[in-house]
């Protein structure tokens, strides 16, 4: 079963790296948010071509095709996301 991270990347500059002429490198943090189904998981990437989500591609997503299930955690998923927040389809061993 994929599953649904949160992936935000997280840029900082420390006072102390700007005196050692020095920039702190960027990170990213995932957060599991919830398991959808192999289906739904292909129907997005089949939607958008690609395997993480936006909030700009929600009208894309074919939540009406998808079990009652996966809409209940697209739905909580996608409630708190930012505008600078992506949802990643993450499959084991799989692409």
């Amino acid at each position: 079963m994929p599953r649904l991270l949160k992936v935000k990347y997280v840029g900082f500059r420390s006072p102390l790296s700007a005196m050692l002429d020095h920039v702190d490198a960027d990170f990213t943090i995932y957060e599991e948010v919830g398991k959808v189904s192999m289906e739904a998981c292909r129907l997005i990437k089949r939607a958008l071509g690609k395997d993480y989500i936006t909030l700009a591609d929600l009208p894309k997503i074919p939540f009406e095709k998808m079990n009652k299930e996966d809409r209940c955690t697209l739905t909580k998923a996608f409630h708190n996301l930012k505008p600078d927040d992506r949802l990643k389809l993450e499959r084991r061993g799989c692409s």
